[in-house]
């Protein structure tokens, strides 16, 4: 069993055109086998960024929303395929799950208020569950290790942030409290 504390960024596209980057951090816990492992992870993102939905009272049919940090907890299956001296690559795919903590629909200049249905589609669009990808390397020192890792989460057209891939790059620390455990042949 593993325990690690990480640190990263995300990059994405929250506007078409514009692409974004924000910092994170977060905690991984990961289940080791000889060749495989159970991944487990929760991140925060700092994010403040605009989005938009679709609002027909609005210029363009489009409400500008502010969004605020996302939180994310993902879980993965991974191969080790093989050791290089200390280090170890590794890959894998699990789920992921997105939640923006906070997203507040904006008003113009000339506007009083908002209609509930603007904030009901921004609620809506809140959250995203969808497929992970990852792929890592660590160097093994004894007890402790030091990784890098990418993972990707593909976009959705339901999301506030994208429908574009959300892509993360996390670096940290993780230390072993036992070793990798293989079942009885």
């Amino acid at each position: 069993m593993v325990l690690g504390i990480e640190r990263g960024r995300i990059h994405l596209h929250a506007h078409p055109g514009k692409s974004e980057t924000a910092p994170t951090f977060g905690v991984d816990w990961l289940i080791t086998r000889s060749r495989g492992g159970l991944y487990v992870s929760a991140d925060q993102v700092n994010l403040n960024a605009m989005s938009a939905v679709f609002d027909p009272s609005a210029e363009n049919s489009s409400r500008t929303v502010e969004v605020r940090d996302l939180r994310r907890i993902g879980v993965a299956a991974l191969a080790f395929p093989k050791r290089f001296g200390r280090v170890r690559p590794y890959a894998g795919i699990g789920l992921s799950l997105n939640v923006v903590s906070e997203a507040n629909p904006l008003l113009a200049a000339d506007e009083d208020a908002i209609d509930d249905a603007v904030y009901e589609r921004t609620d809506e669009r809140r959250s995203q569950a969808g497929f992970l990808g990852m792929a890592g390397i660590q160097a093994q020192f004894q007890r402790l290790a030091v990784f890098g890792q990418a993972s990707v989460v593909p976009g959705g057209s339901r999301f506030l942030l994208n429908d574009r891939p959300l892509g993360f790059f996390e670096a940290g620390v993780r230390y072993n409290f036992s070793g990798s455990r293989e079942g009885v042949r």
